[in-house]
């Protein structure tokens, strides 16, 4: 769990208001005395400070003046689209909801929105923000009052016309309830954005983040679900015993037990449940409020019993949320599988806001403590293709088409937001391109280029497909593009050194193509092919046929297709763990412990063991004397059977570009070399050699690595990594690009003579994973600078 080195120092603490139910009686709702104003640009720089520093990682240390130029080098038709963060800061018109203080000089005049502007407020010092989800048969419904004919002389009639309420009065109430003073003032949306003026709004969607970040409080109202009464009977009991318990942040009361708590008690299962079925956290705008908020207030209704009279919620703080996710995350098999995702993903982030409440109490504390900063847990790569996942409605009230497209705009500003770079979108225009999916994703790897982040390189989707219907260089992102095992901060920027030519992006007319340094790596088997690699096909078989009469447990990359006789994927997923096995007999034994040791931290179920290999075990599948019959009857040999599984699996899991569409049935396992003159040499150069010695690792590297390659290309293709993301650090990422020549006269990559001047065209027909040992990585990342072709790729329109 995130922080839990930091939160075992954490003392005891009270969990007492964490959950509890709140009453709101019907003569209580009452905001006729709430208006919005513009606070002064002074309140509005003191609002919006940054009260959390230790949120922002490290490799996010670029400012918004070279991020643009670097993106006006690399497509100068995207950089127009957007502006510096800042700028937009301080642009901004930063409204705030209160109540007027009729005791304030009443000079005022009206705002712009729905409230006014002048001295009648008194001056916020912090403010909560409010998240729900827009309902249209809520949106923008003003409620005009009109006084009695005689209040007022010469026969004038006071008007006042109110803002509408994102959700019931009694919702609100509620919300309003949650300010500490008259001081706290209560943003929202619909009200605090001008919705009648478009440059506004942009402005207003580009900041976001400073928003929602330093409110106070962010407080979601989740209004579509009712909590019934058994339900909200159970919780009420549960309040006592979860607050009158003495453990400490990073323990929850509860957990761990036998059978799991929320197996035992339904009730809190289905409260959970209804909880994550709510729309809320199927929007993408509301997934950009939750994770930018720092402390978090949930409102929920509860089923009405007294005949309207009052009205009751169950409001509980992230610190309850995140117990509940502790102990959800117990009994996944309860829940749907898209649910188990977004619980699993809830969790993350909540134990890293728990590790935040930590910090600001120790801020508060202990003012000139210096905090380590919180890395980010998903990178921006995978934060893009996990909002345009979500829903975004637009402004509903343009046509349907354009209303989707500005859903799409809204998508990319989210993205924007959350991933911390210094930019923002610019008002839209009738010249800029139609903001169709593609569009926006293009323009946010290109800005991830830019940033140089390695992931936009290595993204795994289907190719992007323009407004104009070229087909782009760029693959749409996918949730799979950094693996489980790799920690998305540890992935720095790429570096750009004098001697390598930068990364730029250009168009031949008819496509757009990007041109950058590649490193292709030596295909052996169409130079040096193994004439012994038929005899390792047949002992790979022999070893899958065994683990299949044997039932030999493993992840469900193995176990899925055995659910069934005559499952459908059974044949292809038998070949390709067969072909899979015979490349690894081929790559050696020390290339199977390095890589199997690259797979450590892969999440695998608690029933099947680590894809990490032992030394024995390796030892004992190179043993050329081995009786495979024989040993898979002890329990040794079906323990060491099932690690062999277990990382065959992983290898076909994290190798086969899923995110393309790709199966077993289009991509298959091919060993590829480092370049040549680059890995170390190795006296067991021959694969048969290196399988027929005695079975102990050899010392030195092979060299070689295995990546999942296309069948339609295998006579053509070639594999090349970007010189950019060339060091080992980015070995997980799928680096490897698989290009066929545009030309059939293109001849070989690499130059010799005086050709350093041509240009060679290729086409990308995919992206992989590439599996290499030590020496494999250092000869990648050996490759010098000099002698390197000027490369343009092409997507596979071409």
């Amino acid at each position: 769990m995130p922080g839990q080195m930091y939160m075992a120092l954490l003392p005891q603490f009270s969990r007492l208001s964490h959950c509890e139910f709140v009453q709101i009686m019907e003569e209580d709702i009452d905001t006729s005395n709430f208006h919005a104003h513009v606070v002064s640009d002074q309140a509005k720089h003191t609002l919006l400070a940054d009260r959390h520093p230790w949120t922002h990682s490290s490799t996010h240390t670029i400012d918004a003046e070279t991020l643009l130029q670097d993106l006006d080098r690399l497509a100068p038709g995207v950089a127009k689209n957007f502006i510096p963060k800042p700028q937009a800061k301080d642009a901004l018109v930063f409204r705030i909801i209160n109540e007027l203080d009729m005791g304030l000089d009443q000079g005022y005049g009206f705002d712009h929105g729905y409230g006014y502007s002048g001295a009648a407020f008194c001056q916020e010092t912090s403010y909560i923000a409010m998240s729900y989800c827009w309902q249209r048969s809520k949106r923008e419904i003003k409620e005009v009052q009109h006084g009695s004919l005689g209040d007022l002389p010469f026969g004038w009639v006071k008007t006042v016309e109110k803002f509408p309420l994102p959700t019931s009065g009694a919702m609100f109430q509620a919300v309003l309830r949650e300010r500490q003073d008259a001081n706290e003032g209560v943003w929202f949306d619909q009200v605090c954005i001008n919705q009648e003026d478009e440059a506004e709004k942009a402005i207003a969607i580009g900041a976001m983040d400073s928003i929602y970040k330093n409110a106070r409080a962010v407080i979601v109202a989740l209004d579509d679900i009712v909590i019934p009464d058994d339900e909200a009977y159970f919780i009420r009991q549960y309040i006592e015993q979860f607050a009158s318990s003495d453990l400490t942040l990073n323990q929850q009361p509860n957990r761990g037990l036998n059978p799991p708590f929320m197996e035992q008690q339904p009730c809190l299962r289905s409260f959970a449940d209804r909880i994550l079925n709510s729309i809320w956290f199927e929007r993408a705008w509301c997934a950009h409020e939750m994770r930018l908020a720092q402390n978090h207030i949930f409102i929920v209704p509860c089923l009405s019993s007294d005949g309207g009279g009052s009205h009751t919620f169950i409001r509980f703080t992230g610190t309850f949320f995140l117990h509940m996710l502790v102990l959800a995350n117990e009994v996944n098999q309860h829940f749907p599988p898209q649910q188990v995702t977004l619980i699993r993903s809830l969790l993350r982030l909540f134990s890293v806001r728990a590790l935040e409440e930590h910090y600001v109490s120790i801020a508060a504390h202990s003012p000139g403590t210096k905090l380590p900063i919180i890395p980010k847990s998903t990178s921006f790569v995978q934060t893009i293709a996990e909002i345009f996942r979500m829903k975004a409605s637009g402004n509903p009230r343009l046509p349907e088409y354009l209303r989707r497209l500005d859903a799409n705009r809204d998508r990319t500003s989210i993205a924007l937001n959350i991933s911390d770079y210094p930019l923002a979108l610019q008002p839209a225009n009738p010249f800029q391109r139609p903001c169709i999916e593609d569009e926006c994703l293009r323009q946010l790897l290109l800005v991830g280029v830019a940033a140089r982040d390695p992931v936009a390189l290595c993204t795994t989707g289907p190719p992007l497909q323009l407004h104009d219907g070229s087909i782009s260089w760029l693959c749409r992102p996918s949730l799979l593009d950094v693996p489980s095992r790799t920690r998305p901060s540890s992935l720095a920027p790429f570096e750009i050194n004098s001697t390598t030519n930068p990364i730029s992006q250009a168009s031949d007319g008819r496509a757009e193509f990007v041109q950058l340094d590649l490193v292709f790596l030596d295909l052996p088997h169409r130079t040096q092919p193994n004439p012994h690699f038929p005899s390792l096909i047949q002992r790979a078989r022999s070893f899958i046929d065994l683990c299949l009469a044997y039932n030999i447990p493993s992840t469900p990359t193995w176990t899925s297709w055995q659910t069934q006789p005559n499952h459908p994927r059974a044949a292809a997923m038998k070949n390709i763990f067969v072909q899979t096995l015979a490349c690894c007999l081929e790559c050696g034994p020390h290339w199977l412990l390095d890589v199997s040791t690259s797979f450590q931290g892969t999440a695998t179920p608690s029933s099947v063991p680590s894809p990490t290999l032992p030394t024995h075990i390796v030892e004992t599948i190179f043993n050329p004397n081995l009786i495979i019959q024989n040993y898979i009857l002890t329990p040794e040999g079906q323990h060491a059977f099932s690690l062999l599984l277990t990382f065959l699996g992983s290898l076909i899991a994290a190798g086969i570009p899923w995110g393309s569409n790709a199966t077993e049935r289009t991509h298959g396992p091919m060993i590829v070399h480092s370049p040549r003159n680059t890995a170390p040499s190795t006296a067991t150069s021959s694969p048969h050699s290196l399988y027929s010695q005695p079975a102990y690792p050899s010392p030195t590297p092979s060299g070689k690595a295995l990546i999942f390659a296309p069948f339609a290309h295998s006579k053509t293709l070639l594999i090349a990594v970007p010189a950019a993301v060339k060091a080992p650090e980015y070995e997980s990422l799928s680096r490897a690009w698989i290009l066929t020549p545009t030309s059939q006269f293109t001849g070989s990559p690499r130059i010799g003579g005086g050709g350093g001047s041509t240009t060679v065209n290729w086409t990308l027909q995919g992206k992989g994973c590439v599996f290499g040992d030590e020496g494999f990585k250092l000869g990648v990342s050996g490759v010098g600078d000099a002698g390197v072709r000027c490369h343009r790729v092409f997507g596979p329109g071409m």
